[in-house]
């Protein structure tokens, strides 16, 4: 199914209509969909963005349109604000094209895990239009990749485990501030459909984040291991306590 399908079928909605009459000037700046290969949940959503009020508007795509009543705030990953760029039209990636993309993708790197579920968001990053991609793995693992849409060509990809997702922020994954499956994530941020902000994050920015999570993590595990261990002076009054009794034995057993 091309993108461009759901971007018509939404501005051809009466919900549309009456939203443009109130910001002529909105604009299309993002696609955001669920595809679940082997269960019901599937999702579609579009985004347009209101400079006069400064929100980004959601529209979902089902057996008909419907307008998420709460508008989000565009934040980037620093907390700023942020203004979206324009999303052309003019898709060239296929929805359908976006799984057996990131499959080759993976062969190439030597993964053979299956991709049960995922979480796709077309906006502009870094001036070009980027498929961000969260891929749900049989075995509770999780792919991030991003996708130049013109090229349809894999910029960045990482594998990791779910519990290394729960160490972000949040309790989602790096680069989603939310629950997966509850709304318009932008290029690696989460709202939700009663959400208050969507964060963008480019490929080198995830990276970063990343390796800060990761070495936050290391710290953590230093942290505990460091309470668990019994302290200098702990280890000699065991040591002293250990003496006493050996020497009470003694008197003991010569008495």
């Amino acid at each position: 199914m091309k993108a461009a399908h759901y971007i018509k079928e939404v501005k051809k909605s009466q919900a549309f209509k009456d939203f443009i009459k109130e910001s002529p000037d909105a604009y299309l700046c993002s696609l955001f969909f669920i595809r679940d290969f082997n269960g019901p949940q599937n999702e579609t959503q579009v985004d347009f963005y209101s400079p006069q009020k400064k929100e980004i508007i959601s529209f979902k795509v089902g057996k008909g349109v419907e307008r998420i009543p709460v508008p989000k705030k565009a934040f980037t990953i620093t907390h700023k604000k942020f203004v979206p760029k324009p999303l052309n039209e003019n898709i060239k990636m296929d929805l359908d094209a976006l799984k057996p993309t990131l499959v080759d993708e993976m062969h190439n790197r030597d993964m053979t895990y299956e991709i049960e579920k995922i979480l796709a968001v077309l906006n502009i990053a870094d001036d070009r239009a980027i498929w961000n991609c969260t891929g749900f793995l049989k075995g509770l693992g999780l792919l991030q990749a991003h996708v130049e849409d013109q090229s349809q060509s894999v910029l960045f990809m990482e594998k990791h485990s779910l519990m290394d997702m729960i160490r972000f922020p949040g309790g989602g994954m790096p680069g989603m501030g939310g629950q997966p499956g509850m709304g318009q994530p932008g290029l690696g941020g989460m709202g939700g459909d009663g959400g208050e902000s969507i964060k963008v994050m480019s490929p080198a920015d995830l990276a970063t984040e990343l390796q800060k999570e990761k070495a936050a993590a290391k710290q953590t595990e230093k942290a505990t291991k460091k309470q668990t261990r019994p302290s200098d002076a702990e280890l000699k009054q065991a040591k002293k306590n250990g003496s006493e009794k050996k020497s009470n034995k003694g008197k003991a057993n010569s008495s």
